[in-house]
Parts: structure tokens; sequence; C-alpha cells
């Protein structure tokens, strides 16, 4: 695979699918409209020629098209993350009112020119918002006009195993024009590779103790570094185990030991996946080992995280040349649905209906025979029934009895403890029913492994009543939103 790398920074991509075979750079473009260029190289390409001496910088991205290496080669994939200040709450979410924002539109620009059969493109997970999401569609409208079926997804690196809680977005579009492939590239079912030893970075991966017996680590919020304690609603800034994430601007500290420190660079470099050293290059005449530390942090800011990277690129080697009638064994739940015709559509919705009324009794029952006083129930452990739904359903039993509540149809009666419930449907209630269904549905059988499977049946049930006590306002369409768990 050749690629293309935009708005390259330090090529983090370059770094994640360099022990792939066939896979290398055509040509880089890294440009700070901000640097000095009478000075020499701004620091990010000085990165790139330190690395990478045989590959051509084309410079600023709005100018790439003039060069003869930008058609020399043809690429197979285009990557790239253009500036995410202008998606980002620092950068006031201006979007693409803000001409680094634009630079988005301008990956799209290069993917119509190049025509690579895939392209990678990552950003804040502010851009899905930005000005209301019209942005985000701008962008993929601009790409499936060029011919590309897109996929996104929002990846944390801490699920990849690196110390840093970084959501990003990535979407990825193939040049077919179908949306499947893409998908398959993303889908939650090929799972996630780790390729990092937990002790790789300054935190252990879901927790705050290094080896037996070690202190507790504290991340200390760049930005929350001596601020009034009473400014601001983002509270102390301070949390235990896991690095805020990284950016371009915000020097994050850690206390361990009882003593504070800023985070070394080499330590910045691990919570990205990059190896060490590897921003400590010859910069402005000084050799290596004086290369100053503060344009390392922010171009480690700027960068992506490297499993990710190989995460995605292994997903494309797995896809790219699947034939179209096997992706479906990669594609998740939600994009079978829409590939499902008319009929096979009300049988699946069926099947969820008939599964939540199996479902929701042995609930009721369980709820009532194991909270009673003094029972446990006959597992290992003997938990009480507070005890096992916290364990297993990750919420408290209020929550699921509000589920049961809600879940009601009207005139349905259960007993919840000294009370009894009756759900009657008035006029409007349908809406607030629905409502309430898509929320508990999500907060209670969000972490259990076959959550999928019921909250369709929730789904179905939502609808069910949607369709029975819509009237005159027609059909309403339902969805349930999971609530969110590591990959």
């Amino acid at each position: 695979m050749i690629y293309g790398s935009l708005c390259s920074g330090i090529s983090p991509e370059s770094v994640a699918w360099a022990p792939l075979l066939g896979w290398s750079p055509a040509w880089f473009s890294q440009f700070d409209p901000e640097h000095n260029y009478e000075r020499g190289p701004d620091f990010p390409s000085a990165v790139l020629a330190h690395h990478y001496p045989n590959v051509k910088n084309l410079g600023n991205a709005n100018k790439i098209h003039e060069k003869a290496e930008f058609t020399k080669r043809k690429i197979d994939i285009l990557v790239g993350g253009s500036p995410c200040q202008s998606f980002s709450i620092q950068g006031h979410r201006k979007g693409m009112a803000d001409k680094r924002g634009r630079l988005a539109l301008r990956f799209a620009e290069i993917a119509r020119l190049a025509k690579p059969r895939w392209v990678v493109w990552e950003n804040v997970e502010g851009a899905l918002r930005a000005n209301g999401g019209k942005d985000f569609d701008i962008l993929v409208q601009k790409l499936r006009d060029a011919g590309y079926g897109c996929s996104w997804r929002v990846l944390d690196t801490m699920d990849f195993g690196l110390p840093q809680g970084r959501r990003r977005v990535f979407l990825v579009g193939h040049i077919g024009g179908q949306w499947k492939r893409a998908a398959a590239v993303l889908a939650q079912r090929r799972g996630v590779r780790v390729p990092l030893e937990a002790k790789r970075g300054e935190f252990a991966k879901g927790g705050s103790k290094g080896a037996a017996g070690a202190s507790p680590v504290f991340a200390l919020q760049g930005n929350s570094i001596g601020r009034n304690l009473g400014a601001g609603p983002q509270g102390l800034g301070i949390r235990e185990g896991l690095m805020y994430c990284l950016t371009a601007t915000d020097r994050h500290a850690v206390i361990t030991d009882g003593v504070a420190r800023y985070i070394t660079p080499v330590e910045a470099e691990r919570m990205q996946g990059l190896p060490d050293n590897y921003t400590q290059i010859p910069y402005e005449g000084k050799p290596a080992k004086q290369c100053p530390d503060r344009p390392r942090y922010k171009a480690i800011g700027n960068s992506f995280a490297v499993p990710l990277l190989g995460w995605i690129a292994e997903g494309i080697t797995v896809v790219d040349p699947m034939p179209e009638r096997r992706l479906i064994d990669l594609l998740d739940p939600e994009d079978l649905a829409k590939d499902l015709g008319d009929s096979e559509l009300l049988e699946k919705c069926a099947e969820g209906i008939r599964k939540l009324k199996d479902v929701l009794p042995y609930l009721r029952e369980a709820r009532y025979r194991f909270s009673q006083p003094g029972r446990r129930i006959p597992v290992a452990g003997n938990p009480t029934w507070t005890e096992w739904v916290e364990k297993h359903l990750g919420v408290g039993v209020r929550r699921v009895q509000q589920l049961l509540r809600e879940s009601l149809e009207p005139g349905e009666t259960i007993s919840l403890g000294s009370r009894k419930w009756t759900r009657t449907l008035r006029t409007g209630d349908w809406r607030t029913l629905i409502k309430l269904t898509e929320g508990r549905a999500s907060q209670v059988f969000g972490p259990i492994a076959d959550q999928k499977e019921l909250a369709l049946a929730i789904q179905k049930f939502a609808q069910a009543i949607a369709d029975r006590y819509a009237g005159q306002n027609g059909r309403i369409a339902v969805s349930v939103a999971l609530k969110s768990t590591h990959l």
C-alpha cells in the first residue's frame, strides 16, 4: 500500500505502518502557516526529514496539486487529520468558518484528484458536532461526491493499551462508493489488538498502581495547574491512574510518591505509542541531545495515537481483498439492519418484541424474590439482589425498577415491593414512554454481553407502543442509544 499523508505533522501513520509489508509513503504534506521559514523548517517537518529523508514533503496542502511529485506515484491510501483546533473547545468550535477547519474540505478535494482506493481522516470528537453536525455532513458529502462510501467511529486510546484518555473520530472511505467495505474496517466484530505492554506508559491501563506496593499515580491536567480551585466547572483537574488527553498547548503533570512533576517528552511519546525519543532530533543547529522540549510537546500533542492507526491498517489489509459477499461476516448488527429488506426487518422486530416479553417476567420475579429482607442469591459469593444487579448490570437497583415500570404495556400491573404499578397511557404519553424506555435500556443493559440484542428488543417494544398510540401523527421511528463501553 502506497500512501500520501496530508497535514502530516510527525507522521504517526508511518510509525504504525512501517512493519507492514509493502506499506510506504509516497509523499508528506506538512506546513505551518505561523512558522518563519527563513529560520529553517518547522519542527514537524524537521522530524519528517530526520526519519524519512527520501520522502518528499510537498508543503502547503492547498498547493500540493501543483507539484510534480503529487502525480508521479499513484497512491492507494490518503491519510490525514486536518487541524483539530477549529473543532475543539479551545478553538471555540468555529468549524468550517475557521480556515483551519476548511482544510477538511481540502482533504476531500485531494481525494477527488488523487483517487486512492482508501481514505482515512482523523479529528477530535467535536468535529461531529460542529455547527450542529452540518460541517461533518459537508465533509462526508464531498467524499461521497468524489466516489467514496464512508463510515466513521469514535475510538479511545485507552482501549488500545495506552494510558491516556483520548477520544477521536476516525472516518474511513472506499472508492467503490459502498459504505459496507469502509464499515467493515471499523467494525467492533474485528475486536481490538493491544500491541503495547501496560508498563510501557506512566500508568497501567485501567488502574493507578504499577508494581505491587507502588504508590498511586495521579494526573494533573495542564490547564488546571495554578488555577483558582473555585474557578470553572471542570473540577480540580486531577485524577488517578489515567493521563488527560495530550494537546498541543497543555503540559500535564503527575504526582507520585508525594512529588509533583511535569511529564517528560518521552512519557508523552509513550502515551501516543511513539518510539522513545522519536521527536528528539537535531534542530536549529543544535544536536539531538539539546533538542528543545516545547516543540516536542506541541508536535506530540498534535499527533495521532499509533496503535489506533495500526488497527485501522490491519482492517484495511483484511477487508481490501475480501469479496463483497464476505463483508457481512464483519459488519456490526446496526450496519446489517440497514441492509435488510422490509419483510426481513419486520420479522426481526417481531423477534425482538418476543424476546423482551420473555426476559422482563424473569427480571420482575427475581426483583420480587431476592429483594426480600435477608434473602441472598444462590450463586457464588451469595450476593444480595442489590450486589448482584450492580455487579452484572453495572447500575443501581432503582434503575432496574424504573425500567420495569416504564416497560409496562397499557393496563399491565406489576408489584415492586409494597407498591403496585399500572401503566395507563393518555394522549401523548406514548411519546414519554418511548423516551424513557430508550434511556433506561441504555443505562441498565449497557454492560451485559448481549447488550445489543436486548436493547433491540427494548427498541421494538417501544416501537410497538409508538405505532399503537401515535394516532394521526403517523409512525414514529424509535432508536436505542447504547451505553458506551470499552471495545
